[in-house]
């Protein structure tokens, strides 16, 4: 299948490299997370949802440490090391718990974006087509992480890596593009957006069987947890997904 010419443009003919690579960090903090919510021993979800917000970015960090061309930063106040590749910088966050929301109706965050999220759309993200608020008026308490982002270069990008998963399906889809912060709630507004095949298993796992698939995608793959490091690990391109361009979001 062609490749998309967002896709090209963004990461040239290592595509499906970096995009298989994605979709295993994915899935490898998404396994750890899971082994933190069994270790912990109670049904609360809180071990599963606090390793799944630190182990994002670093499985990230890890899938990708081979490449010479990836610099991690950490932002001062913030918590998380980010990965840039190639000018790209990569940020993973969970759109959904289910199938019940679409990627096309994504919020980033539960709540008001932290002053990090606020600051890389403002220096990364794309041109807005509607501003609806003065995001570039950034509020106090974001502007020392903005200032910390300084060292990176201005035409750096903002890549976006949206993903739905629970502790009881496991990883449910992830899409990867770019999109501008549309108001205050996180709401986004996609200008490109296109799924991110997942690592398949021979066999789906227990519990998932029967389970309603959303967007008339059928059963969804299941997500493989690979012990191998770096980018020497990643396996052969997988085939290129159709894009959901800007049309598609508009009609959301």
């Amino acid at each position: 299948m062609r490749m998309s010419q967002w896709a090209h443009d963004t990461f040239g003919q290592r595509v499906p490299l970096i995009r298989q690579g994605i979709a295993e960090a994915l899935s490898v903090a998404l396994e750890n997370a899971l082994d933190a919510q069994k270790v912990a021993q109670t049904d609360h979800l809180h071990p599963f949802g606090f390793t799944l917000m630190s182990r994002k970015f670093e499985a990230l960090a890890e899938a990708f440490e081979d490449l010479g061309d990836v610099r991690v930063v950490k932002p001062g106040g913030s918590q998380h090391e980010l990965v840039v590749l190639d000018g790209k910088l990569l940020f993973p966050f969970r759109y959904a718990k289910d199938r019940s929301v679409s990627v096309m109706s994504a919020r980033i965050g539960d709540g008001r974006p932290s002053a990090l999220v606020q600051a890389l759309f403002n220096r990364f993200g794309p041109e807005p087509r509607m501003r609806q608020l003065a995001l570039h008026d950034l509020p106090p308490h974001a502007v020392p992480v903005a200032e910390a982002l300084g060292d990176l270069p201005d035409d750096t990008r903002l890549v976006l890596i949206a993903y739905a998963c629970n502790a009881h399906s496991g990883l449910l889809d992830a899409w990867w593009g770019e999109a501008e912060l549309l108001d205050r709630t996180g709401s986004l507004r996609w200008h490109h957006c296109e799924e991110i095949p997942l690592v398949q298993e021979s066999a789906a796992p227990a519990g998932r069987e029967g389970e309603a698939a959303a967007f008339d995608q059928g059963v969804p793959p299941a997500p493989a947890l690979n012990p191998r490091r770096g980018a020497a690990r990643l396996a052969a391109p997988v085939s290129e997904p159709l894009p959901f361009g800007p049309e598609a979001a508009s009609g959301a």
